[in-house]
């Protein structure tokens, strides 16, 4: 009978038995506490820590006096100061390709989109081709709801159109220009109130495209 009590004892689950006294603290085993803090740590560390240090990183690249911004190896325009770079390269930079991305800034809820590529036909032809192609990625057509297009030139002497758009949701306008066999697109949208608020940054963006010596290669 002895030797059965002994067998059994000794195959009894550990997790049935209660830890001596000398581990055990408020009932707990204090031997698996190392494994538990260890457990704990990871989730703190992809949970709190990380995010923490992603959102002290910061990605803001504020616009400062006298920048102009890259639109193609000869174009560029003044962007005012205080604006956020989310994309795009200032004329005075480079990146390691010697193609220039689109240069997108931003204030607040007001986005301003400028990006060029090869076109061979006119700035009113760029117009209706960026709405086509807006109609059919997202469904929603610029030209649908603006007024009615205007001609529109800058400081530098470059000739493009306009329409601009005022809805309850959002606002702003669509410029073209075509230079150098380069279609330009200068996209602005934002709430109504905040594309009122920076009415005057926004045109003297626009007004601002321009030729450039600079090297942006």
């Amino acid at each position: 009978m002895s030797v059965i009590s002994s067998t059994a004892h000794k195959h009894e689950p550990l997790h049935g038995r209660r830890p001596p006294a000398d581990h055990r603290f408020l009932g707990f085993d204090t031997r698996v506490f190392p494994h538990a803090l260890a457990i704990l740590a990871v989730w703190m560390l992809w949970t709190v820590i990380v995010p923490a240090i992603d959102s002290a990183v910061s990605s803001e690249d504020p616009t400062g006096a006298g920048d102009r911004m890259a639109v193609t190896e000869t174009v560029s325009f003044a962007a005012p100061a205080g604006w956020n770079v989310d994309s795009g390269f200032r004329t005075d930079q480079h990146g390691a390709s010697d193609s220039l991305p689109r240069v997108t800034l931003t204030d607040g809820t007001v986005t301003v989109s400028v990006d060029a590529d090869t076109f061979s036909g006119t700035a009113d032809e760029l117009l209706s081709q960026t709405d086509a192609v807006s109609l059919a990625t997202n469904g929603s057509s610029v030209l649908a709801v603006s007024g009615a297009r205007q001609p529109i030139s800058t400081a530098g002497g470059l000739s493009g159109v306009q329409v601009s758009f005022d809805t309850p949701r959002s606002a702003g306008s669509v410029t073209t220009f075509v230079v150098d066999g380069k279609g330009i697109r200068v996209q602005v949208v934002g709430p109504p109130d905040q594309i009122a608020a920076r009415s005057r940054e926004i045109t003297d963006m626009i007004a601002s495209i321009g030729t450039h010596e600079g090297d942006t290669k």
